[in-house]
């Protein structure tokens, strides 16, 4: 892999510059070279913090909750599997004597897929090293980096199974009502109804905002609902709001999620087999899910690389009946 023409960002506020693998200057972040990852380089110290390390936005909960972790080999198979099969039904079953029973087969290809080696590194001055940036600082940075890549890559891969509905949230309609009639049309596509529900904080905020405008009855039970009531009305196990951001540009936010709502399977405890929307498919290291390495470079070996590596491929195993609403306002 090289690190030519990758966009970097310091830590710093000044805008994204690229830099050429042989040219990896103090305080920038870099994809990761496989070549770095020497066994001699490992960091077991640096590799335990990682392990214990928990970002403020808990992102990696959030990745989970849309694609559960699922531990595999580097190479694996899975399976693809036409969920409608399970609802098939015969008028007659009935054995005949003689005769066998009518036979039945459950379609579904099989997948082979490899984990994919990620990673970053940033290269720290020793003179920089105390104070506010350790390298158990560069450590989180860089893994809080990594799963906001995880999750965007996630949450692109959702919104790949179902381009979605449109749906106008105001005062005139009722929000709720919009999103149970997208997730009982979900259950019609595929027979399994829905168990999770994820909307982007500016869908929940127009949600929110079409209660209060509204003068029909209930309209104010709506708006002082939390999350989980809303979860219990629409019959899913669970309801997120999601928030997270990430950099577009050089002075611009953008929400992950958008102004969406997802209804999807999904549960904790997968195999690489059971039914769901998406799976986290990734390859322990170290025992864990994250790796870190420490290589000492640079003119009298001044410079520290740290890289934190991961293996992990993020796949959507169902496209059947995943609800969608592509929310505006009036």
């Amino acid at each position: 892999m090289s690190l030519k023409n990758i966009p970097l960002l310091s830590l710093g506020n000044e805008a994204p510059v690229v830099r050429d693998s042989a040219d990896l200057s103090p305080g920038t972040v870099a994809l990761a070279n496989e070549t770095r990852f020497n066994a001699a380089n490992y960091s077991e110290s640096l590799t335990q913090f990682s392990g214990g390390y928990r970002d403020p936005e808990n992102l990696l909960a959030a990745v989970d909750y849309i694609a559960p972790p699922i531990p595999v080999g580097r190479r694996f198979d899975w399976k693809k599997a036409d969920k409608s099969n399970h609802f098939l039904t015969e008028v007659d079953d009935e054995r005949a004597i003689g005769a066998g029973f009518k036979r039945v087969e459950y379609a579904g290809s099989e997948q082979t897929s490899k984990t994919k080696n990620r990673g970053l590194t940033y290269i720290l001055d020793l003179d920089e090293d105390g104070g506010a940036v350790t390298e158990e600082s560069i450590v989180a940075m860089l893994q809080q980096r990594i799963i906001r890549n995880k999750y965007r890559r996630a949450m692109t891969a959702l919104a790949g199974i179902a381009a979605g509905n449109a749906a106008v949230f105001s005062a005139a309609t009722q929000p709720d009502e919009l999103i149970k009639a997208e997730l009982a049309t979900a259950q019609l596509d595929s027979g399994v109804f829905p168990n999770r529900g994820l909307i982007g904080l500016a869908a929940w905020n127009l949600r929110s905002a079409a209660y209060a405008a509204s003068d029909k009855a209930g309209a104010f039970a709506g708006l002082s609902k939390k999350a989980a009531e809303v979860a219990g009305d629409l019959m899913l196990d669970d309801l997120r709001v999601d928030k997270a951001l990430y950099q577009s540009s050089g002075n611009a936010k953008t929400r992950i999620v958008g102004s969406n709502f997802f209804g999807f399977l999904a549960r904790d405890g997968l195999t690489k087999d059971d039914p769901s929307h998406l799976k986290q498919f990734y390859t322990p290291a170290a025992g864990g899910r994250f790796r870190v390495f420490r290589k000492a470079t640079g003119p009298a070996d001044k410079f520290v690389e740290i890289t934190v590596e991961h293996y992990e491929q993020i796949i959507g195993t169902g496209t059947l009946g995943m609800a969608r609403l592509n929310i505006t306002a009036a």
